[in-house]
């Protein structure tokens, strides 16, 4: 685990950002969620692939490339530390969609899911480009609640030139609610927070450790609609001006 940015966490100082700024998780063994995913990935393409995977998230991360934007062909699944959890990981050249994933197999499985981010601020300079600062905690549940099927969201970001805090639904046993006071709004949530709040639901998402694999490969047919945005992840790094650190 890496603080970078900050005191922004990040999975080896972000080597593999933008793919491992979001990322989704799902309280189900690996092949249940592989086999929930590949159907679901059929019945909207017609098709898809399986590829089973030896070794956990670092030897498999590539298998992501290249990134793409308005569409995800490829989604990776890795087994982590907690065997109740498997890892959702996909090509977003921007960072992963995890939230529609993991909220829809959440019901379909069914089994309850998490989506975290935890995304360095940096404001633009001469050289680099702004780089949109988050921390943000997403919690699903296998039934319908009051918004679709979430259970609890929290998030502090950057908007623009401005910071925005929010916190909605059922708040949890492990929140120290009286944070969400300070008047300082980028530290309502804090990077200590995410990681306490991530470890009191058996998460380590920011520690390379916990992802030991095997891993699954889903790919289906989807076409990416602007071929100038299919990028390796270290052009993906370059053209959003990522910066990356040492590995943690």
């Amino acid at each position: 685990m890496s603080f970078m940015g900050g005191d922004e966490l990040t999975l080896c100082g972000d080597r593999w950002a933008p793919v491992t700024a979001r990322i989704g998780f799902l309280r189900a063994p690996l092949e249940d969620v592989a086999t929930a995913l590949l159907d679901w990935r059929r019945s909207i393409h017609g098709t898809a692939e399986r590829t089973d995977l030896a070794n956990g998230l670092a030897a498999n991360v590539d298998r992501l490339e290249p990134l793409t934007a308005g569409v995800r062909p490829r989604e990776l699944l890795v087994a982590t530390q907690a065997p109740d959890w498997t890892a959702v990981f996909d090509c977003g050249v921007q960072g992963g969609d995890q939230v529609t994933t993991v909220g829809y197999l959440a019901r379909t499985i069914p089994t309850n899911g998490v989506c975290v981010a935890s995304i360095p601020d940096r404001r633009a300079t001469a050289d680099l480009p702004d780089r949109y600062g988050a921390r943000q905690l997403e919690i699903f549940s296998p039934l319908a609640t009051d918004f679709m099927n979430y259970t609890r969201t929290l998030s502090v970001v950057r908007d623009g030139a401005r910071w925005r805090f929010d916190a909605n639904g059922t708040v949890q046993d492990f929140e120290d609610t009286g944070a969400y006071r300070q008047r300082k709004i980028a530290d309502r949530f804090t990077s200590q927070l995410l990681h306490d709040y991530a470890a009191a639901l058996d998460l380590r998402p920011w520690d390379l450790d916990f992802y030991p694999g095997p891993c699954v490969l889903i790919t289906n047919p989807a076409v990416p609609p602007l071929p100038d945005w299919v990028l390796t992840i270290a052009q993906a790094q370059r053209r959003t001006g990522i910066s990356v650190g040492t590995e943690g």
